[in-house]
């Protein structure tokens, strides 16, 4: 009776080892389970990423040049993420200019709403803000007399309209662009591009904006440039304009005389200048190397009396950081 009494206990005692032991087999593969689930959890966080890397783009814009009623580029290097190139080129846009000698062409307060592209066109998307005024003030232009305000405005509107054109274009394959306000497409009058109608062939002003190509003749040339530094020397002198059109450098490296030299030189001996504004530049040469030739014919008048008529005169113009720039004209030769 007693040996089967050690027995019982015995046995016992071997069922309560072999629970414990599968219980604790239990609990190991429900540890390991666990922990073969966080690691799997661990290693795709790891390598799935969510938000996509920020790369570094080129882009080329267009703003007002700060005298000159023309586009000029600036070159800058943007941060582009999950947005189109496209939309990195308008946002960049509406921040303004980073260089100096330009001013941002934009109505105060407009935000970019959505920039997609089909084809070769792409639609701009911007808030109600587009359909406002250009400030006049921050394009340098608030003395303008009340009675050409309304003719300046829309000219600046069109420059404005064809700064985000112009810089869009730039893009490789995009040809057209289209701009809507909210969605819409709203006509050349609501928008204040009047101007741009009156130049379209068979095109009302009551009609929806269409779909714009590139258009150069808003872009500052050579030709331009040295357009502007005549007109600023035609009757009484406009040295700040022409200080802005000439390079800063002369051909062989060295810094060009201040203009305050330039003044005080050319009016002890030039009277004036005179040319034919329509017709005294004969043509324009571009050149690969970022320089330009401009002919044109004009005559000086000396303080003594004198004229010389320069006739198929060559002036060269370089490229200083995207605007265009004369040299020392041959008339400034005795400042030097």
């Amino acid at each position: 009776m007693q040996a089967l009494k050690r027995f019982s206990i015995l046995a016992l005692i071997l069922a309560i080892i072999a629970i414990l032991t599968g219980c604790n087999a239990l609990f190991d593969r429900i540890i390991f389970f666990n922990r073969r689930s966080n690691l799997g959890g661990k290693q795709q966080q790891k390598y799935i990423n969510p938000e996509p890397p920020i790369s570094q783009v080129n882009v080329t814009l267009y703003f007002k040049h700060y005298l000159a009623d023309y586009l000029v580029p600036e070159k800058r290097v943007a941060q582009k993420g999950s947005q189109s190139l496209e939309y990195v080129v308008v946002s960049e846009l509406l921040k303004g200019p980073t260089k100096f000698e330009r001013v941002a062409i934009m109505p105060p307060n407009v935000k970019v709403l959505d920039v997609t592209r089909n084809g070769d066109t792409v639609f701009v998307n911007l808030s109600e803000e587009f359909k406002g005024n250009i400030d006049l003030a921050a394009v340098r232009k608030n003395n303008v007399p009340e009675e050409q305000k309304a003719n300046v405005l829309a000219q600046m509107k069109r420059l404005c309209i064809y700064s985000i054109v112009n810089s869009l274009t730039e893009l490789d394959g995009v040809n057209r662009v289209k701009i809507l306000v909210n969605n819409r497409a709203l006509s050349y009058e609501e928008i204040g591009a009047e101007l741009i109608a009156s130049q379209t062939v068979n095109v009302d002003k009551g009609n929806p904006v269409m779909a714009l190509t590139r258009n150069k003749n808003f872009i500052l040339s050579p030709s331009e440039t040295v357009r502007q530094i005549f007109n600023s020397l035609a009757g009484e002198p406009d040295w700040e304009r022409i200080d802005a059109f000439l390079a800063r450098k002369n051909a062989d490296g060295s810094e060009r005389p201040p203009i305050e030299e330039i003044q005080k030189v050319y009016s002890a001996y030039i009277a004036g200048v005179e040319f034919d504004s329509n017709n005294f530049i004969m043509s324009e040469e571009i050149k690969p190397d970022g320089e330009a030739f401009v002919t044109l014919t004009y005559a000086i008048k000396y303080v003594n009396g004198k004229k010389e008529s320069r006739d198929s005169d060559v002036l060269r113009v370089v490229n200083e950081e995207g605007i265009w720039k004369v040299r020392l004209p041959g008339f400034f030769a005795n400042v030097q």
